[in-house]
């Protein structure tokens, strides 16, 4: 394995353990599946997304468009970048960020509700 692909392994291996920590269950796919047809380098589980991972010192952004464009096949895709001691960044299209935006602030909206709910029901039953 030359170096450069065992620095994108790492990296893949890396973010899939980053995501599962913040509660989304992720795997390389190629650790499955060889590649495939999905050529996504990893899968989040409940996610219908391409996600492709760069590791490495220089952005190319065109030319991972270029890639993510051809390879997801017209499906959702996000790329992820990590520069050596640098933080994980996120590229994803103005659509998909307005979507995961909406919902998000949709869960967190619910999530609200819902402590609001309990904490007036505990206030009724005079805790």
């Amino acid at each position: 394995m030359t170096n450069s692909r065992a620095k994108g392994a790492a990296g893949e291996r890396e973010l899939a353990h980053e995501l599962t920590l913040r509660g989304l269950l992720s795997r390389r796919t190629v650790q499955y599946s060889g590649k495939g047809d999905d050529s996504a380098d990893l899968v989040v589980e409940g996610l219908a997304l391409h996600v492709e991972v760069k590791r490495c010192e220089q952005i190319r952004l065109t030319e991972w468009l270029e890639q993510v464009e051809r390879d997801s096949k017209g499906k959702a895709w996000v790329i992820f970048y990590r520069r050596s001691r640098g933080p994980w960044l996120v590229f994803m299209s103005l659509s998909l960020w307005v979507d995961d935006s909406q919902a998000a602030a949709r869960s967190r909206a619910l999530q609200r509700a819902r402590i609001d709910a309990v904490v007036a029901e505990a206030a009724r039953d005079g805790f």
